[in-house]
């Protein structure tokens, strides 16, 4: 095979809600090759996400050599690799990656189906425990917006031990965070990522020194919080179940940072090198900032207080806004902060909606004229998808209505996007999406259009009740930094920018390549801290790789004209009392 004359080439590994992507990039941060496999998610039952590990990892394989044979790469020109993965929950028995099992976690097959052994990150069934945990009121909830998401490991993790049988519950031998399983079946070694069990466990890490009455500097599993929401049988076997990682002697891994090489199994399945060094894992959301955060505008590379005021929005099935800090901020509703998760010395929070492209995609889909929108778009010279149709169908339609912005089109129809509860800034997941000012017009072509595009709005709406909130908690946020696939669509961009008032900058990676170049970034980080050796200090050594192999392409710039800036401000009014409405109407159900 013809290689690349590049001495040094780093592979990113990005597994998402349907597929996983493969990257390499060279030290300058060229991107060479990037390539998907999808795989599938069982929906046995409403709320219910379930997936395979083992059909992950093939699919992880498939991409990785795919990558290598399309960047004409030799294998042993990799010199570090990093993963990053959706925070979905999966179940195996004790042993090594060669000997252990998946265990069933789904009770359609009453647990007996253990190729479905992933809890998936947008998984509902945990909603009781969720509300167990929060009425707890344990301190370390503050660390979490004052209360659980039933997205996060622990409700999976007790809704399990209170559905499976005593012998099922004890077949489990290992949980782990998905990032976490991918470098365990790397590695061999049950070495957490601080990224993973900080944001979704509870783990508790924080500044190496400080002040020793904070609770941040007491390090390790809340065990006194375990027995409270039920745990207890976890806590006393020193939390061996969570990762296989206890208090005594043990610690997490920055994002990056060298926690082994290859395995020979591994580097056979994934067509590598043995030994190859791989790097602490990170959750998707923050492969996102990874890859976008320092990036160079103009050649020009951020300080670390400079991207301090930009916020990390990483829009794909939902999207998660990620800010950082240089001291801890609470924001209720908002998850964190979370020290060390990304950077070492930076606190983080992070603001989410549970449903984006997934909304975008189930209101278009679901509209009798999405057909029509689909056979005109696949007819179109040349063909576009159907989004790109529709954002051109805009366009027209707002022309023939002389209307100077296409967004006026909406100045009677309004919509909340809660349809999957809302995780930031109000952390119900009761609360669901609503829709003001249907007429008889609505199922046309136009009105699908239209309705497309107040479900764009709506979620850039909620965007800006985030970094509302966490403007009024003491964060400055100057500019978004986006990625994911949204980030590819000009209207999306565009709304988002005019709606918050925020510059909006896209990856010179290209918005759906930024994640798993993130991930690049910290195989990169893999191979220096390889190189430094056991105990080397991480401060500097991420942000030195996301500032040199990482660059923005463009800036989409907000629109100033007053009359458009009024329009949104009462858009925004409107569904802020339509949210306040639809909870009240909850409440009234509720009684």
């Amino acid at each position: 095979m013809a290689t690349a004359s590049i001495d040094k080439v780093f592979l990113g590994v990005d597994v998402g809600s349907g597929s996983s992507r493969a990257a390499l990039i060279t030290d300058t941060g060229k991107l060479l090759a990037i390539h998907s496999t999808p795989f599938s998610t069982s929906r046995p039952a409403p709320d219910y996400f379930e997936q395979s590990s083992a059909e992950i990892w093939a699919s992880i394989c498939t991409s990785v050599k795919a990558a290598l044979q399309l960047a004409k790469v030799d294998p042993s020109q990799v010199h570090g690799i990093g993963f990053d993965a959706t925070c979905s929950l999966v179940a195996y028995t004790s042993g090594t990656p060669e000997t252990a099992q998946p265990v069933s976690i789904s009770p359609s097959s009453n647990f007996e189906d253990h190729n479905r052994n992933i809890i998936m990150w947008c998984d509902h069934r945990a909603k009781d425990q969720a509300i167990r945990i929060t009425e707890t009121r344990h301190d370390i909830l503050k660390n979490i917006g004052g209360v659980m998401s039933l997205e996060m490991e622990l409700p999976k993790t007790l809704w399990l031990q209170d559905n499976m049988t005593k012998d099922q519950w004890n077949r489990i031998g290992r949980l782990f965070d998905l990032p976490d399983f991918l470098t365990w079946k790397a590695t061999g070694d049950y070495l957490p990522s601080r990224c993973s069990v900080v944001c979704k466990w509870c783990y508790k890490a924080g500044p190496e020194s400080g002040d020793s009455s904070s609770h941040h500097n007491n390090q390790g599993w809340p065990e006194d919080f375990l027995r409270q929401i039920g745990l207890g049988e976890i806590a006393d076997d020193d939390c061996q179940k969570l990762c296989g990682v206890g208090n005594e002697g043990q610690r997490v891994h920055f994002a990056g940072e060298h926690i082994g090489g290859l395995t020979m199994q591994a580097a056979k399945d994934l067509g590598l090198v043995a030994g190859t060094p791989v790097g602490g894992a990170v959750i998707d959301a923050y492969a996102g900032a990874i890859g976008t955060l320092g990036a160079r505008m103009n050649g020009l590379s951020p300080t670390v207080d400079e991207a301090r005021k930009r916020i990390s929005l990483i829009c794909g099935t939902s999207s998660c806004h990620l800010v950082m800090s240089d001291k801890p901020i609470f924001v209720p509703g908002v998850w964190g902060p979370f020290h060390g998760v990304m950077l070492p010395d930076m606190w983080v929070a992070e603001g989410g909606q549970s449903s984006t492209g997934q909304l975008i995609d189930y209101l278009t889909k679901s509209h009798p004229a999405y057909n029509e929108a689909v056979e005109r778009a696949s007819t179109s010279t040349p063909a576009v998808s159907v989004y790109e149709f529709l954002n051109r169908h805009l366009d027209t339609v707002a022309k023939n209505q002389l209307l100077s912005n296409i967004a006026y089109l909406t100045k009677r129809l309004h919509m909340t996007p809660d349809h999957h509860g809302n995780r930031a800034p109000f952390a119900d997941e009761t609360m669901r999406g609503s829709i003001s000012g249907l007429d008889l017009n609505s199922n046309t072509l136009d009105g699908l259009a239209i309705l497309y595009l107040a479900t764009i709005q709506a979620l850039a709406l909620g965007t800006r009740q985030i970094l509302d909130a966490l403007c009024a908690a003491g964060y400055t946020i100057e500019t978004i930094c986006i990625s994911g696939g949204l980030s590819l669509n000009r209207i999306f961009v565009k709304v988002l920018a005019d709606v918050t008032q925020c510059p909006v900058v896209l990856p010179g990676s290209g918005g759906d390549a930024a994640v798993v170049v993130g991930a690049a970034v910290c195989g990169a980080v893999a191979y220096q801290s390889s190189l430094a050796g056991p105990g080397t200090s991480m401060d500097g050594l991420l942000w030195e790789a996301m500032a040199r192999l990482t660059e923005a392409s463009d800036v989409i710039e907000a629109d100033q004209d007053p009359s458009l800036k009024r329009f949104y401000e009462n858009k925004f009014r409107i569904v802020e009392k339509m949210q306040q409405d639809q909870r009240e109407f909850n409440k009234i159900m509720d009684e």
